[in-house]
Parts: C-alpha cells; sequence; structure tokens
C-alpha cells in the first residue's frame, strides 16, 4: 500500500468516525446463569463496517491515529442507542459495557457518562455494567480507587475483565472491589485437560464468594471445559459454546439448554435428592398491583402492620417486583426524602429485580442462589411461584437458613463420604417412588476382583477405583431418562434408579466406558498382560482378570404391579451372578437384563 493510499485510508477512517457512529453496530454476547440455564445479561460488544469489521483492527487503527477516546465513545454512544431500542422484555436486563482503563481516568469520561446520559436514553444505571479490561494497567492506582467508588456510590456496577490476563490483576482487584469478577479465557480454555488450572479456579471461586463477587467464566467453548468449570462452583459463564455474538439479544437453544441442566444437576443431584421442596415454605404475603400505589399509601400500609416486612406487586396474578420495608425507608429516608418521593409510584423505588423461583426448587438449591446475590439483597425475601408463573408467596431467608441447616445434617448422615453420592436411606425413597411410576428401571453395579485389586494395589488405590466407578456412572446419566438418580449402597454396589424404560444401547456404554476408563488405574504390566497375578488362600500363584462391572438391570415390563422393594435385591442378587460368570470368561463388562416374569415372588421363566 502507498502512502497515499494510506494517507487516503487514515483520513476515510477519521471522517467517518467524527462523522457519526451509525457504521458501529453493537452485538450481544449472552452471559449464562448454569444454575438455571437462564441468561442473566449479555456483554455488548462492537463491530465496524468494512474495512473494520472486528474490533481489533477498528481499535488498531483508532490508537494508530489517536483517535481511542473517539472510537470508545463512538462504540459507547451506539451500545446505549441499541439497549434503549430494544424490547421492553429485555427493560431489567443488565448490560456489560467495555472501557479501556486509560478512557475510564479520562475527565471526559468522568464528565460524559452519568445517570444523566442514561435517563437522555431511557435507560436506569442498573441496568448498565461498566466492564474494564485488564489488558491494561492503571497507573495511578490510588486515583483508579476513587473513579470506582464515584461510580459505586451513583449505583453503577463494575466488571473486572480478563482477570489473570497478568497486569497487576491482585493489586487491580483490590483497587476495584468489583461487583463481577470475569475470569480470563486463557484460565478456562482447556481446563478439563490440566490440574494447575483447576486449582487456581478453586481458589479464585473461595476468593469471589468471600469478597462478595460473582465471578463469570469467560470464553467456554467445551462441554468438557463447562463441566470442569461446574465441578469447580463456577455458576456464570459465556462463551461460543451457548452461541456466537449476535446483532439481537438471544436465549440458549433447547439443546444447549437440556445439557447445560444434565452438566449442573449432576454436582447438585446429591443433596437435591434430599426432596424438600419450596412448597410446603410459602408464606401468603401482602401483595399491590402495579400502577395502583404511590410511597405516601405504602408508608400508610408499613405503619399499620409493623409485623409486614415486605410487600410483592403484581401484574394481574404475576410478581413483578417488591418493595422490602428497610429498603423503602433508606431510600425515602433524609431530611427530604419523603417529601421528594411522597406522591410518585411505589415503582420508582421499588426492588425490580427480586429473586423468583418455582415452587418445585428444592430448598438447598435456593439457598445456594440466595446467597449468592448482592449484599444489598442478601437477606431479602425470594418469591415463589407455581408452575405457570403466577405468585405462590414468599419465604423469608430466615425460613431458608433453618431448613438448609437441617437438611445439611440429614445429608452427612446419609451420603457415602468418598464418592459423595446419596446412601441407603434415599436409594429406599427412590425405589418407592419409582413403584409409582408407569414405567421404571432399576440397574445394579457390582465390581469384579474388587477385593483383589485392593490386596494388590493398596486400599487408597482403592478408594480411587470407587471414585472413578462413580465418575462413570455419573456421566452416564446423560444417556439415561431425564431425572434418573444414582447412589452408593457401599463397599463396591451403585444403583440407578430411572423413570421409564431403557434399552440395552446405554447400558452398553457404561461397560465401554468403564473399560477404558478403569486402565488408568492399573500398572503398565497388568494393563499389557489383561490380568493380576495375585496369591490365593493356599499360597498359589494366580492369575485374576482386571476389575469388570457386572450389571443387572430389572423394568417394570417383568414386574408385577407394587412389588416389595426387598424383591429389587434378591433378583439383582441372582442376575449379577450370572452376569459375573460373562466377566470371568470374556474379562471385560457385561450386563443382563432381568427376563423373567414375575407373579409375587415366584419365577415362571427362566433365563
Amino acid at each position: 500500500m502507498t502512502k497515499f493510499q494510506r494517507s487516503s485510508e487514515d483520513c476515510a477512517f477519521r471522517d467517518r468516525l467524527m462523522m457519526s457512529d451509525a457504521w458501529i453496530e453493537p452485538h450481544f454476547h449472552s452471559i449464562v446463569d448454569l444454575y438455571s440455564g437462564v441468561v442473566i445479561s449479555y456483554e455488548v460488544l462492537s463491530r465496524g463496517l468494512p474495512p473494520y469489521e472486528t474490533p481489533e483492527l477498528m481499535f488498531r487503527k483508532a490508537k494508530m491515529l489517536g483517535l481511542s477516546w473517539e472510537l470508545e465513545q463512538a462504540c459507547r454512544t451506539a451500545a446505549l442507542r441499541k439497549i434503549a431500542s430494544l424490547d421492553e422484555s429485555f427493560k431489567h436486563a443488565a448490560f456489560f459495557i467495555n472501557v479501556s482503563p486509560d478512557i475510564f481516568g479520562d475527565q471526559r469520561f468522568i464528565e460524559s457518562f452519568n445517570e444523566d446520559l442514561l435517563r437522555a436514553h431511557g435507560l436506569d444505571k442498573k441496568n448498565i455494567v461498566i466492564e474494564i479490561t485488564e489488558k491494561k494497567a492503571f497507573p495511578d492506582y490510588l486515583y483508579f480507587e476513587r473513579l470506582i467508588a464515584h461510580y459505586v456510590n451513583q449505583g453503577f456496577r463494575i466488571s473486572l475483565d480478563d482477570f489473570g490476563s497478568g497486569y497487576s490483576g491482585l493489586v487491580t482487584l483490590i483497587a476495584t472491589t468489583p461487583h463481577y469478577l470475569k475470569l480470563d479465557m486463557n484460565i478456562v480454555r482447556d481446563i478439563d485437560r490440566f490440574a494447575y488450572k483447576q486449582k487456581l479456579v478453586q481458589a479464585v471461586v473461595s476468593f469471589a464468594s468471600n469478597a462478595g463477587a460473582k465471578l463469570i467464566a469467560e470464553g467456554v467453548e467445551s462441554w468438557e471445559e463447562l463441566e470442569t468449570l461446574a465441578k469447580l462452583g463456577i455458576r456464570f459463564a459465556q462463551g461460543f459454546l451457548f452461541g456466537k455474538p449476535k446483532s439481537e439479544p438471544y436465549d440458549l437453544p433447547d439443546d444447549t439448554l437440556k445439557q447445560i441442566q444434565v452438566i449442573t444437576n449432576r454436582f447438585n443431584q446429591p443433596k437435591v435428592e434430599l426432596n424438600e421442596r419450596l412448597g410446603s415454605m410459602v408464606i401468603r404475603s401482602q401483595t399491590i398491583q402495579r400502577g395502583t400505589t404511590n410511597c405516601e399509601a405504602m408508608n400508610e400500609i408499613f405503619k399499620k402492620s409493623p409485623s409486614v416486612d415486605h410487600v410483592v406487586i403484581l401484574e394481574e396474578e404475576k410478581p413483578v417486583a417488591m418493595i422490602v420495608r428497610q429498603h423503602f425507608y433508606t431510600e425515602t429516608g433524609g431530611p427530604f426524602g419523603y417529601q421528594l418521593f411522597r406522591k410518585k409510584p411505589v415503582e420508582q423505588i421499588c426492588k425490580n429485580k427480586p429473586l423468583i423461583v418455582d415452587e418445585r426448587l428444592s430448598v438447598t438449591l435456593l439457598a445456594k442462589l440466595a446467597m449468592d446475590r448482592f449484599s444489598e439483597d442478601l437477606y431479602d425475601p425470594v418469591i415463589v411461584v407455581r408452575r405457570d408463573g403466577t405468585f405462590a408467596g414468599t419465604v423469608t431467608m430466615k425460613q431458608v437458613i433453618e431448613k438448609s441447616l437441617e437438611l445439611e445434617v440429614r445429608w452427612a448422615r446419609n451420603v457415602n463420604p468418598l464418592t459423595q453420592l446419596p446412601g441407603n436411606e434415599m436409594i429406599r425413597n427412590w425405589i418407592h417412588d419409582a413403584l409409582l411410576w408407569p414405567e421404571y428401571t432399576i440397574i445394579y453395579a457390582d465390581l469384579d476382583h474388587f477385593k483383589e485389586f485392593n490386596d494388590n494395589y493398596g486400599f487408597l488405590a482403592g478408594d480411587e477405583f470407587l471414585s472413578l466407578t462413580a465418575k462413570v456412572l455419573s456421566a452416564s446419566l446423560e444417556e439415561l431418562p431425564e431425572e434418573s438418580k444414582l447412589g452408593h449402597v457401599g463397599g463396591d454396589d451403585f444403583v440407578v434408579v430411572c423413570p421409564g424404560l431403557v434399552d440395552e444401547t446405554p447400558i452398553r456404554s457404561i461397560c465401554e466406558a468403564f473399560d477404558r476408563a478403569k486402565l488408568e488405574l492399573f500398572k503398565s504390566e497388568h494393563r499389557q498382560k489383561g490380568f493380576m497375578e495375585v496369591m490365593d488362600r493356599q499360597g498359589m500363584q494366580i492369575r485374576i482378570p482386571l476389575v469388570t462391572v457386572s450389571l443387572a438391570i430389572i423394568d417394570s415390563r417383568k414386574m408385577w404391579e407394587d412389588p416389595h422393594p426387598a424383591l429389587f435385591s434378591e433378583i439383582a442378587a441372582s442376575i449379577k451372578k450370572k452376569v459375573k460368570q460373562i466377566t470371568a470368561e470374556t474379562g471385560r463388562s457385561a450386563y443382563l437384563f432381568e427376563r423373567r416374569s414375575w407373579v409375587k415372588e415366584l419365577p415362571v421363566e427362566k433365563f
């Protein structure tokens, strides 16, 4: 390119930037709550017209021409205009807008980016999260800290982007005390393959929780990464796995949502299976219809009813907001506060984004959701809705905490300490419930030659083998009917209870997955030979096959109505005896379905 062409192109870029921001097209990238599968907010990214379609090209050219401020301002203006034009359903969503540290510290930004600017676009400060990139260090951290305090005091939320990318991260974190902390994608990438990354994320999860910041994993591109992040306690995620940035905000496809639920349920499943739901805890609290009450009338409600701590605002039968007594008087306090708000609609100072949950949600999961709120909302009541979204009532945090403590005690008594899977009591409850279903399947899993493995490799290796078995069986839940449950009876026995019938395909997959995974726990000489050499009780050296799993499958097609639950373990024992003969002959994991028809307790058809 000649110098003249370069100069001409630079002038065209400058003219385009100075004349209008219309050539900048905002794109939206979803941030997902893994607990619910709901898109909770969007990062707003900028795209240009050819030849500057990508932000890298745009910002590189702007920096070269000394126009970084002008370009970022144009991107913010285009973003705010686009957000303001969105459908009413997005008015309570949060939008992350990127600001580089040098622009954030520019006096022009301080003077122009404020509540008045947002109001001019019809937006509220609660709609906007200022996302500060950490790719460039801020030179004066005391000044930086004052800037952060300036915006936080105005009601803005702050996000620290690219945390861990290398520029004085901890110093920046201490200065910002952000509401959101975005984990750099280089840490997220292939996290399932690197133990040191997992340990780092574990530490950051704990730190973020103690600091009251919401941790968002950026750059998630594979289901293996997401599974590892969920296991480490990450609740919020963003990345191409959920979709690429688009010109309009978007929700997740149904198949993506279902896969997220499968993964997160795997790590939340055990305590949820205590099966304590919110329905029995709900209190029918006082309500008002939207647009019917001003602050003066609300003050009278609170004065006349000292025990009323909150009021839910409904639109017909569905909750849309909540007035909390303490928040109401904080907002209307001061020498002029009440007079200022007295005649204004109470909606102007209500909480527009209360935590709203389905009555079928478990108490243990609700406790996680409730305690993950920002500090100013932490002890607000939770609104509970019926399946159709209509208002059922509220539960207080006192109720949630008390019930959670009770369930923790019950959980500790009924969980297997090694695999953290539900034990006998819950498995019995599952089987009792299964008998009420039209169709069901119960899978019994038992390890073969596990005692010999323990004797040869030691008890610590044996514990590792049980953990591996639990992992393989947990992964198999994806291929089994939705809401299938896995428990650990004890020792080397596991049980899966499925709503519905199961064919041979997922059962065969369990056997194959187990036989692949187990090899990592054997010495190379045993892997090569395909057996272990051990001493029997007579002191003779004998060959023992590598550990296999025997699966016995019983379903409702062969059982009479309402059999005694104890019968299943008896039938499973006889099936497993047959399966173990197969595994001994083949050296591979195997399975058998119950093929006999049972009338009372007498088999009328042999294997």
